[in-house]
């Protein structure tokens, strides 16, 4: 995911590992839609920094990354006002405590709107 701009809320959570089948990528994705008023996360951006849209999203998202498991970065599509999640597992030998986690990052607009849905958007 780039990083996290100056005027972005950056938000990371760890969580126990993904296991096979695990729901949780799209669990996130569809938490934070509920939890920011408008936002639907159906783009990605491809390697040439250009927006691709995502029709076949919950599809794209059971994929995984193609480094392993969790999702690669997902977002609102608007440049102007960008809202983004990705996820992937951080392996045992560099999480606290020897144990895999699930690592999500996500980047909200620092705004009225964003400060609003910032903790929603953290329990999702």
């Amino acid at each position: 995911m780039p990083a996290t701009q100056e005027n972005d809320i950056g938000i990371i959570v760890y969580a126990p590992a993904l296991v096979s089948s695990d729901n949780r990528p799209l669990a996130v994705v569809h938490g934070m839609e509920r939890a920011f008023p408008g936002l639907r996360l159906e783009w990605t951006i491809s390697r040439e920094g250009k927006l691709v849209r995502l029709p076949q999203r919950e599809a794209w998202l059971a994929q995984g990354r193609p480094t392993g498991r969790g999702f690669r970065l997902i977002c609102n599509g608007d440049e102007s006002y960008r809202v983004t999640v990705s996820g992937w597992e951080s392996p045992a030998g560099l999480s606290p405590g020897g144990q895999a986690q699930f690592e999500v990052h996500a980047a909200l607009p620092l705004d009225a709107t964003g400060i609003a849905a910032a903790a929603d958007v953290l329990e999702a």
